[in-house]
């Protein structure tokens, strides 16, 4: 199997003239290489993001789908003032959900950061 890394440089190469080459093959050749990065990048980003959408709707689609399709019908009919004036919540259960909170943003910027492909 070939590396498309190495199809792209040799089809850079036949698109370029060898006969007579320019003062700035060099540069041309390098600005090619460039943009052809910068191509790469913006669809690893945008593969990226589609995952991180994908995540979000499946993590709100599929309990939206489950209870519409069981036919389970959730009331709403509730005053949030009365039930935020009887919520006593522990300061542990917030640590503890902090603590996961800024593991998960570690974790993910540790991922990002040593990113290897």
């Amino acid at each position: 199997m070939k590396n498309p890394e190495k199809d792209l440089l040799k089809n850079m190469f036949r698109e370029i003239k060898m006969k007579n080459p320019s003062v700035d093959f060099m540069e041309n050749l390098m600005m090619l290489v460039e943009k052809e990065a910068i191509k790469k990048q913006r669809k690893r980003l945008l593969y990226s993001y589609l995952a991180v959408l994908a995540g979000i709707i499946g993590m709100v689609g599929l309990p939206v789908l489950v209870l519409f399709f069981l036919k389970i019908d959730i009331s709403f009919n509730f005053n949030i003032l009365d039930v935020f004036s009887e919520v006593a919540i522990e300061p542990s259960y917030i640590l503890f959900f902090l603590i996961i909170l800024f593991l998960l943003i570690g974790d993910t910027l540790l991922r990002k950061h040593f990113r290897i492909f």
